[in-house]
């Protein structure tokens, strides 16, 4: 990017995106305060409602195996490509032209590019946002709704997922923590990279 009144910040190799996500993370700001608050709610949400199920006599111990196993790896491993579709639509709203998904398997990371779009702050807070958002929104619902059997293995996925969304809720932490609305990022999907510029 030769423009002098932005600055090089930060260049981002996809393989290197775990200790980028876990070095954000660790930030204390309001994308990790939302991370954290959220998740500790979602599982204490999940523990008392398994507390409960067990006094009341209605669970066994088989049944929460069960319930873990569905919960905690079925329904994530269901819920990754509807996660990466929602980052695509918000893109595509936000008006990204070219999308493109992908994985690192080296470090089973799934990830969605806007190849050589440039966004800021706002832009990645929608779509860093949205499959949190609409999937944390459906799985409440479907507990509220469906058949007392399956609720358990319901509230494990809201957590699940919630703390699968850690990568998203790091990149607006890097954000706030540099410049905030005077960062942009783009994509540029064949060198695998993604760069962030600081406007002077």
């Amino acid at each position: 990017m030769n423009n002098p009144a932005y600055s090089q910040v930060e260049v981002l190799a996809y393989e290197n995106v775990i200790p980028f996500v876990f070095k954000n993370i660790k930030q204390f700001n309001l994308s990790t305060a939302v991370f954290y608050i959220s998740n500790i709610i979602f599982f204490v949400f999940l523990l008392l409602h398994i507390l409960n199920s067990f006094f009341t006599g209605d669970y066994s111990l088989g049944d929460l195996f069960l319930s873990g196993l569905v919960g905690f790896i079925v329904f994530p491993i269901l819920l990754i490509p509807l996660h990466e579709f929602l980052h695509a639509v918000a893109y595509k709203i936000i008006g990204a032209p070219r999308i493109r998904i992908g994985m690192s398997l080296s470090q089973y990371v799934f990830y969605v590019a806007a190849d050589k779009f440039v966004a800021g702050f706002f832009e990645m807070i929608f779509v860093a946002i949205v499959p949190f958002v609409l999937i944390s929104a459906l799985f409440v619902y479907l507990f509220m709704v469906v058949d007392s059997g399956i609720s358990t293995a319901l509230l494990m996925s809201l957590f699940a997922h919630g703390t699968m969304c850690i990568g998203d809720f790091a990149v607006l932490s890097f954000f706030i923590e540099n410049g905030r609305s005077k960062l942009i990022t783009f994509d540029l999907y064949e060198e695998k990279k993604a760069y962030f510029y600081l406007k002077s």
